[in-house]
């Protein structure tokens, strides 16, 4: 018996579908159509190329349950589209050598650590020399660059802004800090609204430093702006526990009871539609005015639905929120993006954006930040391209933190400071309507206007 249930339990194991994939049928059913040109691509590269090629891993949480990971299907969509665009278009130089292969892996809470097992085992085997992508602030990505922070694996972060995941020597990330982006969010609200006087609203839930760097970044650099006698106590609720959305009901009552007519949202998207109707059914806050600004997570609710989310009164009640990058990047043609990435993202290119995924929107910028996370880690391995043989993603993390490779991406101009961050000082501010439309409103510097 006990052989019979060791021999199943190995059985299980060599069966076991591989954790870094990019079979189509993988995932769910919204995102076969992008894993299976993946597939595709990779067959070329490997037909073509067997000896010639360099691996790169996006990692991200497959799952799509927007509630534990703060990424819904369609943002993991967005990212994948993005990571295959900038795939696409390094593969068809001619001189593209390493060509890029691309393999896909799932880091929710209860598979990261079989995914980032299966991938220190196969760094040798699959040529990777990288990791891109990592998903949001949440406690399930800080475990997982820890971990190959240990083994020096090259990281290049698409979308994650907490100043709490710092410290990593193997890390980098192409999105602008949360103090970078709240500071920004503050300096707009300055000059947005007549007579600021603020009030932020916080989520305590300890496994999201997001919204806690979001909440320090805003509350520092308000205190530095507006006096204390015009700033309401902060308000805060708790998104682990079931009753979160009755007390962002009673959080809109308090800010509607009181003076304040700026709120600082450092939470995830999903209470902000609960927020926003509480106080657009409170007579004192419409008829006062009130403007709501959110992070960049305000991103997943960018997109168009049938019913309003909120009643904005006629203008009265305003949402706005950061962004790590807009669709106007790449089809302003005053945008200072180069005309050259702006074709990847175009119709005119048989692999443009547009004429790969057709009417799929960039408003929330994920396939933008993933093309651009993989852009810049192609260009820390070209610089190793004369010695294949000893590229692994312990010399390109080395690179990308050396101060010498920047790129002109989608987003702007990238460049990576030696402590691993972003050291793009503006950031876009876009506004939402209920029916989830998107507008530019401005860009925002960190800095105060005296000193920009």
């Amino acid at each position: 018996m006990v052989l019979a249930l060791m021999a199943a339990g190995m059985h299980n194991v060599l069966s076991s579908p591989p954790k870094l994939t990019d079979a189509a049928d993988t995932f769910d059913r919204s995102l076969a159509d992008i894993m299976e040109r993946i597939r595709a691509e990779n067959a070329k590269v490997m037909a073509g190329h067997p000896d010639a090629y360099a691996t790169i891993v996006a990692l991200l949480p497959m799952s799509g349950d927007a509630a534990e990971t703060g990424l819904g299907l369609d943002s993991i969509r967005h990212a994948l589209q993005g990571a295959h665009l900038a795939q696409l278009w390094r593969n068809a130089d001619p001189s593209a050598a390493p060509y890029i292969r691309l393999l896909v892996g799932s880091i929710t809470s209860d598979e990261w650590e079989d995914t980032v097992e299966e991938l220190e085992r196969r760094v040798e085997s699959e040529r990777i020399t990288g990791v891109i992508g990592l998903g949001n602030s949440v406690d399930a990505t800080k475990r997982v660059i820890g971990r190959l922070s240990q083994t020096k694996i090259a990281m290049v972060a698409a979308v994650i802004t907490s100043d709490e995941l710092q410290g990593h020597e193997a890390l980098v990330r192409v999105a602008p800090l949360n103090s970078d982006q709240a500071e920004a969010a503050v300096r707009f609200a300055e000059r947005a609204v007549p007579a600021l006087k603020p009030v932020t609203v916080t989520d305590t839930n300890s496994r999201d430093s997001y919204s806690k760097s979001l909440s320090e970044s805003f509350e520092n650099t308000l205190a530095s702006v507006v006096v204390a006698k015009h700033r309401s106590r902060p308000l805060t609720f708790d998104s682990s526990v079931k009753s979160a959305g009755t007390v962002i009901g009673n959080i809109a009552d308090k800010i509607c009871d009181s003076d304040a007519n700026t709120v600082f949202y450092a939470a995830r998207s999903r209470h902000l539609p609960t927020l926003l109707q509480g106080l657009s059914r409170s007579r004192p806050c419409v008829e006062r005015g009130m403007t709501v600004i959110a992070g960049d997570d305000a991103s997943e609710i960018s997109k168009p639905v049938k019913d309003p989310r909120w009643a904005d009164s006629g203008g009265k009640i305003r949402l706005y929120r950061t962004a790590l990058a807009h669709g106007a990047n790449v089809s302003d043609p005053d945008s200072r993006v180069l005309d050259a990435i702006k074709a990847r993202f175009g119709a005119k290119d048989t692999k443009g954006y547009a004429r790969l995924f057709g009417a799929e929107p960039l408003d929330d910028g994920h396939a933008i930040m993933h093309h651009d996370a993989l852009y810049l880690t192609i260009k820390a391995i070209d610089r190793y391209a004369r010695d294949l043989d000893e590229l692994g993603p312990e010399e390109v993390a080395a690179m990308l933190r050396s101060g010498t490779v920047s790129v002109d991406g989608a987003s702007g101009r990238i460049e990576i400071g030696h402590d691993g961050n972003s050291l793009r000082r503006e950031v876009p501010i876009l506004r939402l309507d209920p029916y989830g439309n998107t507008s530019f409103a401005q860009w925002a510097s960190p800095q105060p206007a005296t000193h920009r």
